[in-house]
């Protein structure tokens, strides 16, 4: 009896067919990764050897077909899915030319030598030239890993792909045509009008339909899964009928839903691990099954590989070498881009195939063709790592900037409906190369319910930790104690160094609210974090385009170039298009600041003559996210209308997903420092001379003259004409930074060094445009020759001088000048140093590793 059957070969068990194929999956990769060489190359060589020419235990049946080819679309939708579609934009011509180069140069090698060495007419060779000239993104997958696929270079290598597969194609229907005598005008018309509606309906109306089924679903994720894969097949389908290979159709399907699909999110995590651990290497076995080593012993089935082989690697080759001097490829970047581009299998193996089966090809070259498959796809991704490695490296090494710095993303949690959403939120604002976590937060309240507080801020804590670790993006959370919720928010951002701190707003003002809320006013009062707070009410899968309303002057701050940032990483990796309204005195200067911050992205900004919420009605519409970017009290660009405006625009565009971005003022900070350090060498100029107590209402001009006066006490005129300027110059805008403070700026050639001025009006003087009367106006001059970078940061360190309602109370109550300068000195460093906290805190954590 025999208790350990052995089984017939090859194996028509399926439970033994997936263990075995399973086993291959685990071992190649291991294996020959071990002796440097990429795991896909180990896939398709043990395929082969598990074949039925060498141990026959597995055969390329029918479900190895219906596999590998599910492995080969999904490869091509996820290669249109991860493409930078921004990048792709701006290097959209170079990719069309790379692909034209890429197909013409083996084509061309092909046309010349097929006749003369296999004496193949046109046709043949014409249709050789397109299976040399075609190539699958194989590697694709390993540029990833090694972090290169956003590349320029890679960008356009991707984009050549479809180029190349639909050239191979097009040249397949012209050669079907010419040998079945059908390829009069009536076929090709009739061929273009079915592949323009295919693509028509790909790339209209799919987004339509995924947009719709997006807002309804919402994280659904394993809704949204089957929604794609039934989207990748339709399209596939689709474009078989049209007369395409499946693979455009799911290579163009992943263009369409790239915008759709945030690039760190629960949903592309499950796309990229069914791929890469199953799917795909699925289809490399598959591939590895096609070869028959007992051909092997045939010398001229070598030949004719060994001959296809060098039309391929001279050709792709040759394509990439000038990308160096035509694309501006490095030749690192040479190098992986001819990787990505040697191997051969989609378009190959179907062109061979119909090629065979119209009798322009031998039993004899599909052997060889096969062979060609098998010798450039080990080729390709072992020069992806070899080069990719060098690319990478030389990405990692260049010049660090501060706009770009890894950031540490704060998210207060208290609404268990919504902490999902603003989690989603907050890993779509972080850069994909930050190595940080997101720091989630919930503050509970203490006293006799302490216990029952902490387990309900736990739960809730538990929903988001396991939205971010979904996206394999890491997570430390933090459960804290505290009767006052702002205090606990603001001291964890402190001790964590918050880059920016993520909140939620449901659109309404609450009694006693500034602007958002108690808890949101009290930590943007608090903090000098950069703050983002949201009002979701659109699923943010569904969104299109992000139009950024930056108010007048708000580009002078030291924070935008951050905030400029932030929204251009969201666009990214959103896929949303960028819209920035500003006004036409500030667009040139707003324009050149988000050209000079990464990541690259494409921006429209459109000017506006006049600052109004009016503007926008003819600009935001459904499926926007609008992003109002703000400042907070006591800084150059404050005005009181900012402080309404996101509860104006709340409520003029309901439907409509709205942050709110209270820029960062962290970098002001070591200015306040060295200007209050009393080494002489950056300190704040504000002697008691330019300190002007108890004057009496009156209009700017002459309020300003006697202010003044302080630093030119015996040149009357000086001060008259220096006072008519700083009027004349803020003639059009309210100089006020919060209520009651008006400030007043300008580069003068009076002055070598700045100078600082105070005037203290008690009974409040009226300046045109301001929202209060006046009790405290504070003057800047500056040198004329002063850089604007020193210029806006003097701006920055002066506007911190007066930035509360008891520091303006303590002012009128001053007695002396050298008190008043004493007050504010105390008060600036009482703001870089803000003490202790009332109470005593506890603070829970919990610790995540997940990835």
């Amino acid at each position: 009896m025999d208790f350990l059957p052995v089984p017939d070969l090859p194996v028509t068990d399926p439970v033994l067919i997936v263990a075995i194929t399973m086993g291959i999956l685990l071992v190649g990769p291991l294996l020959f990764e071990r002796f440097r060489i990429p795991g896909l190359v180990g896939l398709i060589a043990l395929g082969a050897v598990a074949g039925p020419s060498v141990t026959g235990l597995l055969e390329r049946d029918a479900t190895f077909v219906l596999l590998g080819t599910f492995g080969l679309l999904y490869l091509m939708f996820m290669a249109g899915v991860t493409l930078d579609l921004a990048e792709f934009a701006r290097q959209r011509t170079r990719a069309l030319a790379f692909g034209a180069l890429s197909f013409a140069m083996p084509m061309a090698l092909a046309l010349t030598l097929a006749p003369s060495l296999l004496g193949y007419g046109l046709p043949a060779a014409a249709l050789l030239g397109s299976i040399v000239g075609s190539h699958t993104l194989l590697a694709l997958p390993l540029a990833g890993r090694l972090g290169v696929a956003k590349n320029s270079a890679i960008v356009v290598a991707t984009g050549a792909t479809l180029v190349t597969d639909l050239l191979s194609l097009l040249v397949l229907a012209v050669v079907q045509g010419i040998v079945g005598g059908d390829a009069g005008p009536s076929f090709w018309l009739t061929f273009a009008g079915k592949a323009a509606v295919w693509a028509a309906a790909v790339l209209w109306l799919l987004p339509k339909a995924a947009r719709a089924f997006f807002r309804r679903v919402r994280r659904e994720d394993d809704a949204a899964f089957a929604f794609l894969l039934a989207s990748v097949f339709l399209s596939a389908w689709a474009a078989s009928l049209a007369g395409l290979a499946p693979i455009i159709g799911a290579f163009l399907a992943g263009i369409a839903l790239n915008r759709l699909i945030p690039k760190q999110s629960p949903l592309m995590t499950r796309l990229r691990f069914v791929g890469d651990a199953i799917l795909v290497p699925f289809f490399l076995v598959s591939v590895g099954l096609l070869v028959d080593v007992r051909v092997l012993g045939s010398l001229q089935v070598w030949t004719y590989a060994l001959l296809f082989t060098t039309l391929v690697l001279v050709g792709k080759g040759g394509a990439a070498v000038l990308g160096v001097p035509f694309f501006g490829f490095s030749r690192d970047e040479a190098g992986t881009v001819a990787g990505l581009t040697f191997p051969q299998a989609a378009a190959t193996l179907a062109v061979t195939l119909i090629g065979f089966d119209i009798g322009l090809f031998s039993q004899t070259v599909v052997n060889a063709v096969v062979l060609v498959i098998v010798l450039t796809c080990l080729i390709g991704p072992s020069l992806v790592q070899a080069f990719g490695r060098k690319v990478a490296l030389a990405e990692a090494e260049q010049p660090y900037e501060p706009a770009e710095a890894p950031e540490r993303i704060l998210v207060p949690l208290a609404n268990p409906e919504t902490a999902e959403d603003l989690m989603e939120l907050a890993l779509l604002l972080r850069s994909p190369q930050s190595e940080e976590p997101v720091y989630p937060i919930a503050v509970a309240r203490g006293g006799p319910d302490e216990a029952s507080n902490v387990a309900e801020a736990e739960r809730l804590m538990e929903k988001a930790v396991l939205h971010a670790t979904a996206a394999s993006v890491p997570v430390s959370p933090t459960v804290r104690i505290d009767d006052n919720p702002v205090r606990g928010i603001v001291r964890g951002a402190r001790e964590l160094r918050a880059s920016e701190i993520v909140a939620g707003w449901n659109g309404q003002r609450t009694p006693g609210a500034l602007v958002f809320g108690q808890v949101i006013d009290g930590v943007l009062e608090e903090s000098r974090a950069m703050a983002i707070v949201a009002r979701l009410s659109a699923p943010l899968a569904a969104a299109r385009r992000l139009v950024v309303v930056v108010p007048p002057q708000v580009y002078r701050e030291s924070g935008f170039g951050r905030a400029v940032r932030v929204m251009k990483v969201l666009a990214a990796q959103k896929g949303l298009r960028l819209l920035v309204i500003t006004t036409e005195a500030d667009a040139d200067e707003v324009e050149a600041r988000f050209a000079a911050t990464g990541p690259e992205a494409t921006i429209e900004v459109e000017p506006v003559d006049g600052w109004s919420v009016r503007v926008l009605d003819e600009v935001v519409q459904t499926g926007d996210v609008l992003a109002l970017v703000g400042v907070r009290r006591g800084t150059v660009a404050w005005r009181p209308a900012l402080q309404r405006l996101p509860r104006v625009l709340a409520r003029r565009y309901p439907e409509v997903d709205l942050l709110s971005i209270t820029l960062s003022e962290a970098d002001v900070v070591p200015m306040l420092a060295e200007a209050v350090d009393g080494d002489g060498v950056a300190d704040l100029s504000l002697p008691p001379s330019h300190i002007a107590l108890d004057l009496t209402p009156d209009a700017p001009e002459p309020l300003l003259r006697r202010i003044l006066l302080g630093g030119f006490p015996h040149e009357p005129r000086t001060a008259a004409a220096l006072a008519a300027r700083l009027v004349s110059d803020d003639s059009d805008d309210a100089p006020e930074i919060m209520p009651g403070v008006v400030f007043y700026h300008a580069h003068v050639a009076e002055v070598e060094v700045p100078q600082t001025f105070v005037g203290v009006c008690p009974k409040g003087a009226r300046v045109p445009h301001a929202g209060q009367p006046a009790r405290v106006l504070v003057v800047l001059l500056a040198p004329a020759a002063m850089a604007p970078e020193a210029y806006l940061g003097q701006l920055a360190v002066t506007a911190q001088l007066v930035r509360s309602d008891a520091t303006v109370e303590a002012l009128v109550e001053a007695e002396t000048p050298e008190a008043a300068r004493a007050l504010l000195f105390d008060t600036l460093r009482g703001d870089l140093d803000p003490g202790e906290p009332e109470s005593p805190e506890t603070e829970v954590r919990t610790s995540v590793s997940a990835h």
